[in-house]
């Protein structure tokens, strides 16, 4: 991982509920962030995911949820979740560049 390292940046999200973060993974461009959702009585960590190939008009693509009474339910999702071609963020932290967060 470019930026910071996979360690940090699992930490802030459990921590301290996930500063927003914004990263890069080969062609695409991810904005994270975690959410208390009052309604649901819940916390969200959303991932949204847009296309980057023209970094001026990044199209959105996908928004990937994760939901949990507690950062580190959320956090645990997310680092299963097979988001990044396929692979979780732990097989995928070698071509991540952090860019905020």
């Amino acid at each position: 991982m470019k930026g910071q390292s996979i360690n940090v940046f699992i930490d802030d999200l459990i921590s301290m509920g996930g500063p927003e973060k914004e990263f890069i993974f080969k062609n695409r461009f991810f904005f994270l962030e975690v959410m208390y959702r009052g309604e649901k009585n819940m916390l969200e960590l959303y991932l949204d995911e847009y296309d980057n190939t023209n970094p001026k008009e990044k199209v959105f693509v996908a928004r990937h949820s994760f939901w949990g009474k507690s950062n580190l339910e959320c956090v645990n999702q997310f680092e299963k979740a097979r988001i990044f071609e396929g692979s979780t963020i732990f097989e995928a932290e070698s071509e991540i560049e952090v860019l905020f967060g």
